[in-house]
Parts: structure tokens; sequence; C-alpha cells
């Protein structure tokens, strides 16, 4: 029986560590499943944002007092831009809601007892609405104490949401600056353990970042352009605060099916109640061919193009009709930040497909 050679031992060892990695790795994930989303989260966006790391920390490296903390030095002031694109419409929102209580809730009364005399104000050509909104109403003030718990049980549902969202937006921004901070370390030691050939894996690699990016950036651009067309339109009317509804309005665009109509929809029902029957017209039919037309189908594509021109170099382009479902698969399965790791996950498949396929 022949003894088993240096080779053999090498091969055995090797299986061995391998098993060893595997069960580490799943113990790991476990461990930090609470984690998990916030991370991958992070580890997306330090990914878009890395070229941009990389130009900030050359430019830095120019100055002989920030050579050493050059890298550091741009990993911080990135995330603090993340953060204030992240947190400044939030803060905004919650100050604007404890800042006037008062005045918000006299809207909110104000919404009431104008749809209470809804019917009562339907121009001509819709009178026939009049008999089955009175019926609504009737019905509805029936019903009022199981309308109003069902209202606050699904406030106290939005706030809960919301404050674990902040816990996540907290960790993802944490993860974030060490990722970036650390990418280049992170990528010399975790690369040359994956069993692939030197070229597959510096390619995959920039295929992924590449498409994470498009598709980020052009997302942050859809929302950029929704949020001033509409900002800037609705600045031309009084009693509305257009940096706080740009912001909105911007944040609503990701949205998929209903998108900006969360924003406009209530501002021209407003202007309705209030009798200003041609403002509400106007700004129904503006939302409608300006954001929901013409940036949902031309800007968008315009965007997505010249991101894709400028970081793909025409290269590894995804069907916009596969980005939109990947974020409606996205927000269904992960909720808000489906948004990124929808498109992230179609496009660690479709760079893992061109990969096996070169």
């Amino acid at each position: 029986m022949p003894l088993p050679t240096t080779n053999d031992k090498i091969i055995k060892h090797t299986y061995f560590l391998r098993w060893v990695a595997v069960v580490s790795l799943a113990l790991s994930t476990w461990l930090f499943l609470p984690f998990l989303k916030s991370f991958t989260v992070a580890l997306l966006l330090a990914m878009a944002f890395y070229p941009i790391h990389e130009i900030l920390q050359l430019q830095l490296k120019q100055h002989n007092r920030l050579e050493k903390i050059a890298s550091i030095l741009s990993a911080a002031l990135i995330t603090l831009g993340l953060s204030v694109i992240i947190f400044l419409p939030i803060t905004l929102f919650v100050y604007r809601l404890l800042d006037h209580p008062t005045a918000i809730i006299n809207e909110i009364r104000q919404i009431g007892g104008g749809i209470n005399t809804l019917s009562a104000h339907l121009p001509s050509y819709i009178q026939w609405l009049k008999d089955p909104l009175d019926s609504l109403i009737l019905q509805a003030k029936l019903h009022n104490t199981e309308i109003i718990a069902f209202l606050v049980g699904w406030i106290q549902n939005g706030l809960t949401m919301f404050l674990s969202m902040l816990g996540e937006m907290v960790m993802i921004i944490i993860f974030f600056f060490f990722l970036l901070w650390y990418g280049r370390t992170l990528n010399l030691f975790l690369l040359p353990i994956v069993p692939l050939a030197r070229d597959i894996k510096r390619g995959f690699l920039k295929d992924m970042t590449q498409i994470t990016a498009v598709v980020f950036y052009t997302l942050v651009g859809v929302m950029i352009a929704q949020g001033l067309a509409f900002g800037i339109f609705i600045a031309f009317f009084q009693g509305y605060n257009p940096l706080l509804l740009g912001f909105l309005t911007a944040f609503s665009a990701i949205i998929p099916i209903v998108g900006t109509a969360l924003v406009w929809v209530p501002v021209a029902l407003d202007e309705y109640l209030q009798g200003h029957i041609f403002n509400a017209v106007l700004i129904s039919l503006y939302s409608w061919a300006m954001m929901a037309f013409f940036i949902d189908n031309i800007v968008k594509l315009i965007i997505l193009n010249f991101v894709n021109r400028t970081i793909g170099n025409g290269e590894n382009r995804i069907n916009e009709f596969v980005i939109f479902f990947a974020i409606v698969g996205g927000l269904a399965t992960f909720g808000f930040w489906g948004i990124i790791l929808g498109p992230a996950i179609v496009a660690f498949t479709i760079t893992t497909l061109r990969a096996l396929r070169r």
C-alpha cells in the first residue's frame, strides 16, 4: 500500500481548512445576523462610492500634511456627505412636525371638514358622484370610532418602523465608514482566498462595482430631478414649504407604481378642498406630465445612459425594466432598503452569469 505523499496531505489539509472556513463563516453570519441587512446595504453603498473615495484620496495625498491621513479623511468626508443626504430630509420633516404641531392638526381638521362637504362643491360635470360620495361619507361617520382606531394603529406601526429604520441607518453609516476606509485592505485579504483565476476575480469585482454604481447613481439622479421639479414648481403657490415637499418628493420618487403621487395628490386635494380648483388641476397636470411621464420615462433614460457611459464606458448595462422589477421585488422583500438590495442582487446574478460566459 503506497504511503500518502506530501501533495496528498496538502490536499487533505486544504479540504479540511475549507470546511472549517465554511463553518466559521456560517457561525459568524449567525452571530451578526441582526446586522446582516445593514452590513449588506453599507457594503453596496461602499462599492458605489469607492471610485469617488479613490479620487478624493489621491487629491488629498498631493498635500504633504494630509498624505498619512488621506484614506481616513476621505472616508470621513464621504461618510459625512452620505449622512447629510440621509438624515437632513428626516430632520427637516421631524422639525416640521414638532415645530408646528397645532398648524398640522388644524390642517388635518380642515381636510376632514372639507371631505364632509365635498359633495356640495362638486362641479356640474361630475354631479353624478354626489349620491355615492354622500353615502360613503355617511358610512365613514357611522364607523368613526373604528376608522380612528385603525388610523392610530397605523400611525403606531409607522412610528415603530420609522424608529427601526433610523437604527438601521445609524448602523449603515458606521459600517459604510469602515468598509470605505479599509476597502483596499479587505480586497487584498479576501480576493486571494477565492479559488478563481485572477483575471476572473478582477473582472467580477469590476462588473459588480460598475453595475451597482450605475443603478445607485441613476436612482439618486432621478430623485434629485423629481425633487427639484416639484419643489421649484410648488414655490409659486402660497402656504407650502417647497424645501420640505421637494425632499419628500425626491424620496417618494423611488417607490414604484405610486411614486411622487404620494406627495402631489394630497397637495392637489388640499387645493381643491380650499376651493382653488384651477390650482388643483394645474398641480395635477404638471405633476403627471413632468414627473410621472417626462422624468420617469425620458429623463431617467438620459441619466442612466450618462451614468453608464461615465462609469462603465457604455458596458454592463442593465435593462430599465429589469431595474424596475428589481426595485419592486426588493421593496416587497426587504422593505425600504430593497431599493438598493433588489438591484444589487440582480446585478450580482447578471455579473455571475457574465463571468461564467467568459
